[in-house]
């Protein structure tokens, strides 16, 4: 029933051919540099989406060979349980030390989330790293390493890790990279950190997520059974939809659009984020 969880990755070469690196050598390091540069092409390449679950209403499955070709067969993106299991099976492929783990979001509702999320740690020489490419965002383009106050800016970003309880780790948006690097050089308070996820470096079961990924894409009490939710990562920025609304973000600003009629939503789909609704 659940064998299709740890099936191997059907094709490598196809896999970097879709986030448009070169695969590397069986000779290249296996180290953080490497893992930056997948996690980086991964985000810019495919989408995080909902579509199957907000708009077609079904359970989306979950297995490695169902994933690829939706995936990177395909042109469609996807949530957590998907992109970050098909990330797992790429690194350990390339032979990277690989644990999945669980997550939360720490947006504002005034509770705690439950934990409905999927991402990894990879041990690379000793160091343990988080790696996140199926959450909405903002989250970071790279590895960050688990040490508590470590911060890492990327792509104009700048986010930063803390060490919670037992082996739970917080990671906090802290806005753009420049404004940040300027409040510090003018001796002015920092920008208000914003929580983005909690995650627990202990090993989850990939049996676990088949039952969180049901809730998720067919409980009501699921955000994603709630709303379209779509977005990637830009060479300058992020673009996404949220609801009938598409918004584009550049260093020059916000721009968000109305979305009105399924014409331009599919229009929408295909020119921003590559997907094609088949």
């Amino acid at each position: 029933m659940f064998e299709e969880l740890y099936e191997p990755l059907p094709d490598r070469g196809l896999y970097f051919k879709k986030i448009g690196l070169d695969e590397p050598a069986d000779d290249e390091p296996r180290d953080k540099a490497l893992i930056d540069r997948i996690v980086y092409a991964h985000q810019i390449a495919i989408p995080f989406e909902n579509l199957d679950i907000f708009d077609r209403k079904i359970n989306v499955p979950i297995g490695i060979s169902a994933i690829f070709d939706k995936v990177i067969r395909g042109r469609r993106g996807g949530y957590c349980f998907e992109l970050n299991a098909l990330l797992h099976a790429l690194l350990e492929e390339l032979g990277y030390d690989v644990t999945p783990c669980v997550g939360r979001s720490l947006k504002d509702r005034g509770y705690v989330y439950p934990f409905t999320h999927r991402a990894i740690v990879v041990e690379v020489d000793g160091q343990r790293l988080f790696c996140d490419v199926g959450y909405g965002g903002p989250i970071p383009p790279c590895a960050i390493p688990l040490v508590d106050g470590h911060e890492v800016s990327a792509c104009g970003q700048a986010f930063r890790i803390e060490r919670g309880e037992g082996n739970w780790w917080k990671l906090f948006y802290l806005g753009s990279s420049d404004a940040l690097a300027a409040a510090r050089a003018a001796g002015e308070p920092d920008p208000e950190a914003v929580p983005v996820t909690a995650f627990l470096d202990e090993p989850m079961q990939l049996t676990d997520y088949a039952v969180l990924s049901h809730f998720c894409a067919t409980s009501p009490l699921s955000m994603f059974t709630q709303q379209r939710m779509v977005n990637r990562r830009t060479v300058d920025g992020n673009v996404s939809i949220t609801g009938d609304e598409f918004t584009r973000v550049t260093p020059e600003g916000k721009e968000i659009v109305r979305i009105t009629s399924e014409s331009q939503f599919q229009q929408l789909l295909r020119d921003e984020f590559g997907i094609v609704m088949e």
